[in-house]
């Protein structure tokens, strides 16, 4: 198959669905529910903006109402195909411009990836340091006539997330991303619940005692 031809199916794909839950949540798991609103509200939204087809000129505009909607906003970005960051929403932010993502190891199979397969992202929570909180980063592909031209990026903080969802509150909860234990508060017990967050690129199982 042709890469344009390829790359037009996934626009198809892209414009029906980017999250799936991999089976229903229970109407009695107010968690549940919250977490699987949380990111839809997330992706729908970096959707709209993917929609606009945004440029360094327009990011800030197209993205600022998700970032008004969305807890624990910590900033976006307009990353090029080369995996180069040529925007910021926040001016505060400036000096990322320009700087090569490829450096950081810890995302090398998800630019690999987003050449091979140019579909939505949620990456791992960040560990964070001294300098920068906990993060958990979406990334969604700008694609136009059946060219991957970009991609729109948005950070929110991790414990913005938890508390938006309730897991804060837990007796214990835990993510795991891509087989990989990335989050971990507290003990697990039984009943133990969980959401699975299924994109196309990779998933998130969210396991959590209340």
């Amino acid at each position: 198959m042709k890469t344009g031809q390829h790359i037009m199916i996934l626009a198809t794909a892209l414009a029906t669905t980017s999250l799936l839950i991999a089976a229903p949540v229970p109407a009695d798991d107010p968690v549940g529910i919250a977490v699987e609103a949380y990111f839809k509200r997330s992706f729908d939204g970096l959707k709209t903006v993917a929609d606009q087809q945004p440029t360094e000129d327009t990011l800030r505009k197209a993205m600022k109402p998700l970032a008004d909607a969305t807890d624990g906003f910590f900033g976006g970005t307009l990353i090029d195909t080369n995996f180069v960051i040529r925007q910021v929403y926040n001016p505060r932010d400036f000096l990322a411009r320009g700087y090569d993502l490829n450096k950081v190891k810890q995302l090398t199979v998800f630019w690999k990836e987003m050449r091979e397969n140019p579909v939505p992202q949620l990456s791992e929570p960040a560990r964070g340091n001294i300098m920068q909180p906990r993060l958990v980063a979406m990334r969604y592909p700008v694609i136009k006539d059946g060219q991957f031209l970009s991609i729109v990026s948005i950070m929110v903080r991790t414990e913005a997330f938890l508390e938006a969802t309730g897991l804060d509150k837990c007796k214990g909860y835990r993510i795991t991303c891509r087989g990989v234990k990335a989050e971990e508060d507290g003990k697990l017990a039984e009943p133990i619940r969980s959401v699975t967050l299924q994109l196309p690129a990779n998933e998130w199982l969210i396991e959590y005692s209340r």
